[in-house]
């Protein structure tokens, strides 16, 4: 019997991963392939250009898509602009202020538009913009499938009930994770993505001043990194920043190693350590980085493909609702 290479079993499991049901979202690689073709290298090229000039933009890119998907569906809904009688979910508490490369979607999208008008949505931009980022970093590419329709509503509200917090236990990362369709495997495999960018010193105080409200360190964290978090995040500096893992700046496994070696920074980072099936992961993921790299394209897939709550239209500008065309 002939073998079965790992490209074909990688574009088996990517083709399942797509395989839904709304009518609304029938993906496809191919999608702009007759009405913009070059929109794919047009992203790649400006997010190439981006990183280089700033590395720390690889993770926020890649948060952008997350934090879409999550609120409303794959609808671009995160980056529409507040207006008159609409709070969207730039003002969210969890993602005011933490949230950023929008100027960098808004270059994209005007050079697409340039080439190719009105065809291509700004949920797709973030989709590709996310491989790219990730790839860019150390990462590895994987395919995104095309198509998805702009959402016209955004709300703020709904921001704080759907995102993963960063307080979240394991059961609740799972629930989460299970609301848009996502299983604790993906859950376990996506919260890789602390693998690059920042978060602020304040997000783990508790952890390390004042665990449990008994004014010690979790007794869990390794002293040694305790003691380093102390010097860089002195409690008098709650919005200085703290890189989520070892290796800030490249994607790799590295984050899973940190979390088996007690030097998690996220309450909910640690949290995976509490159930089977993240200690199972994070071991198999530091054994064999390739393989974490490869589950991780298929789980953006398949997170990508979070059908829109509200489908609207094709947004000629990311930040606002025009009239649908």
């Amino acid at each position: 019997m002939a073998s079965t290479s790992p490209r074909s079993v990688l574009l088996i499991v990517l083709a399942v991963a797509v395989a839904i049901s709304d009518a609304q979202l029938q993906l496809s690689e191919t999608f702009y392939d007759a009405t913009c073709p070059q929109a794919a290298s047009i992203v790649q090229q400006k997010v190439n250009a981006f990183v280089d000039a700033d590395r720390g933009l690889a993770a926020a890119l890649m948060r952008l898509h997350f934090h879409d998907c999550f609120v409303r569906g794959c609808d671009g809904s995160v980056l529409l602009n507040s207006t008159d009688t609409m709070l969207t979910e730039k003002e969210a508490l969890l993602n005011k202020g933490s949230l950023r490369g929008f100027e960098q979607i808004d270059e994209i999208k005007m050079d697409l538009e340039c080439a190719c008008p009105g065809v291509v949505s700004c949920a797709d931009i973030l989709a590709l913009v996310a491989r790219d980022a990730t790839a860019k970093v150390g990462g590895t590419s994987w395919p995104v499938f095309l198509g998805r329709i702009d959402g016209g509503a955004s709300f703020a509200d709904e921001v704080n009930s759907s995102l993963p917090e960063r307080t979240d236990n394991f059961t609740q990362l799972v629930a989460r994770f299970a609301r848009v369709g996502l299983d604790a495997r993906d859950m376990v495999i996506l919260s890789g993505g602390h693998s690059i960018g920042q978060v602020h010193c304040g997000a783990f105080f508790e952890r390390l001043y004042n665990f449990q409200g008994l004014n010690i360190t979790d007794p869990s964290m390794d002293p040694e990194f305790a003691a380093m978090l102390k010097v860089q995040c002195p409690p008098t500096k709650p919005f200085g920043f703290m890189a989520l893992d070892a290796t800030n700046g490249t994607f790799d496994s590295a984050y899973y190693l940190d979390l088996l070696t007690n030097k998690g920074l996220l309450e909910s980072d640690v949290a995976l350590l509490s159930d089977p099936l993240g200690v199972e992961y994070a071991i198999r993921a530091v054994q064999d980085p390739m393989a974490f790299l490869n589950e991780f394209g298929w789980a953006m897939i398949k997170m990508g493909a979070i059908p829109a709550l509200e489908p609207y239209g094709w947004r000629r500008h990311c930040a606002f609702v025009e009239p649908k065309f």
